[in-house]
């Protein structure tokens, strides 16, 4: 049995996998001597030769994601369903939360410290040896997807749920041949400064993991998506494209409700996806990679979903994204999704603003006397390549069209985590961005009348010292006719501050005897999400 590596080894694989990270944009202006993001991919095809691993990743069976929205819940519900049907599978998701084994996770469970510091080091060492003097070392990402192969490999895995990390075409994970089967979810415009400004150019690029004889899912699209990605299957050859059946359009055993483990109507979108890749996998792979596969693909014939498959579908859960912590304040709950995208946004302002005053989904069997009005209050971050109006307008319209009003002010704090490193940063941090995003707020309160309430408590405490002088931190950011005298918003210089302010503001309401809960959305980021975690003490 092989030694477990020490806390310290694991950071000094940490340490050096910090030098991966350039801080160059697929964006960034190209220098004199920089290669084109084309040619960087093409080099990763190199890396794997010199590695000794072409033949090895080549013959791993692949389950290939791609998408703007939902890419990391679809492979969810795929990994649960493979793993409920007794499957080994292999995981590769980004970005991490908490901690960068999280990216690579085998049977459900991220890899040990262990796994992961051995088969870097083994990579990091063959890297230099055979590579670095003529090609450099890889950058970030191409560095951990080289590190998943190996993981992967390495503990023979039957099948590989591989979600793509930006576009597709120049992504890293798009080095693969021949995957059993790719999907596209849901796309709509991000990463616009590199994917294209218009989702029919953002389509063409994620189309670029179609492969040839290799059949390509996609949830349903919007006209221009959906032409650029059949254009894309057609200049590929033996890639049919087809549509995911509606989950509605699925039966189960018995009649048992179909339910999801991840919240939101949107999700159907994604499971409906998930049980197409599936049922495709289970057709292109041999028996003796899937002995259940027969039995799950005539129940499919059939228009019926194997139980195994209810069960996984149910199960499946995804950190931060539709996630609901109890904190150990009493009837204080956090509601956690990353969601970067306007039309996430939007789902997620219809998932949070449908909850009850008990933390539960109103239903309509509850009539309006029995629900209790939870406070709602926002705490947000977003990054500073975002249309912060684009993120917010869909919660204000939410909101206010649900009535349920996010009671203010709405906090405003930067994240601890970013892609400029692997270690959190818990200090004050200029907050001048965040200053910018809460005045958008501000104007959405004015303009949007019923998606804010005034409060009689404030949120917010003493600004610590160090604050950068000039900027508003810790105070509401401007004041609104609409909540009298008190701002829609306020700015707060340290995410563990915001988080005791809220705190706070649960044990007065309890003091208070009124009964009502404290629903908190932490959203715009994924590095908040994770952060937030952190700072529970809830691992991914």
């Amino acid at each position: 049995m092989e030694e477990e590596v020490t806390d310290d080894e694991y950071r000094a694989a940490l340490e050096a996998l910090q030098s991966t990270i350039s801080g160059k944009t697929r964006a960034a202006p190209k220098g004199p001597h920089d290669l084109t993001w084309e040619q960087q991919f093409d080099r990763l095809h190199v890396y794997l030769d010199r590695l000794g691993m072409t033949e090895s990743v080549n013959a791993m069976s692949y389950i290939h994601v791609a998408g703007t929205k939902g890419k990391g819940s679809t492979c969810a519900f795929v990994d649960t369903v493979l793993r409920r049907s007794g499957t080994r599978t292999g995981l590769y998701t980004s970005p991490h939360l908490v901690d960068i084994r999280e990216r690579y996770r085998v049977d459900g469970a991220p890899v040990s410290k262990t796994t992961f510091t051995r088969n870097f080091w083994w990579l990091h060492h063959k890297l230099k040896e055979t590579c670095e003097a003529d090609l450099g070392m890889p950058a970030y990402f191409r560095f951990l997807t080289l590190l998943g192969f190996r993981i992967f490999t390495s503990m023979n895995v039957d099948a590989v749920v591989l979600e793509v990390g930006l576009g597709g075409r120049l992504d890293a994970t798009n080095v693969i041949k021949a995957p059993a089967v790719c999907g596209v979810t849901s796309l709509g415009l991000d990463h616009v400064e590199v994917l294209g400004d218009t989702v029919g150019k953002i389509a063409r690029e994620k189309a670029g993991i179609f492969k040839p004889d290799c059949p390509a899912i996609t949830s349903p699209q919007v006209p221009e998506a959906m032409e650029s990605l059949e254009l894309r299957a057609s200049e590929v050859s033996g890639c049919e494209l087809t549509v995911a059946r509606p989950l509605r359009d699925w039966r189960t055993n018995g009649g048992v409700p179909l339910v999801l483990g991840l919240a939101g109507k949107h999700q159907e979108l994604n499971a409906a996806l998930a049980i197409e890749l599936m049922r495709v996998w289970c057709g292109r792979v041999s028996p003796a990679s899937c002995p259940w596969g027969a039995s799950a693909l005539s129940d499919l014939a059939t228009g019926t979903l194997p139980e195994k498959w209810v069960v996984g579908l149910a199960e499946t859960e995804w950190f931060g994204r539709a996630q609901v912590v109890p904190d150990d304040v009493e009837d204080l709950s956090w509601f956690l999704d990353g969601a970067h995208t306007e039309e996430s946004m939007r789902h997620v302002a219809e998932w949070f603003c449908g909850h009850d005053g008990l933390g539960q989904s109103q239903s309509q069997n509850q009539s309006q006397s029995q629900i209790t009005e939870p406070v709602r209050l926002l705490l947000f971050n977003c990054m500073e390549e975002r249309d912060p109006g684009m993120l917010l307008t869909p919660l204000a319209q939410t909101a206010e069209a649900m009535n349920a009003p996010i009671t203010a002010p709405a906090l405003f704090t930067p994240s601890e985590s970013s892609s400029k490193g692997l270690v959190p940063f818990a200090g004050v941090q200029d907050v001048t961005w965040q200053g910018k995003v809460a005045r958008t707020w501000d104007e959405l309160a004015r303009r949007h009348a019923g998606c804010v309430r005034a409060s009689e408590q404030q949120v917010v405490g003493e600004v610590p010292t160090g604050v950068p002088t000039g900027v508003p931190t810790g105070v509401p950011t401007s004041s609104s006719s609409s909540l009298s005298s008190l701002a829609a918003s306020a700015v707060v210089p340290c995410l563990r501050q915001a988080v005791e302010s809220v705190r706070r503001r649960a044990r007065e309401e309890r003091a208070l005897g009124s009964g009502r809960r404290v629903h908190v959305l932490v959203t715009g980021s994924l590095y908040l999400v994770g952060d937030m975690l952190r700072v529970l003490g809830r691992a991914g």
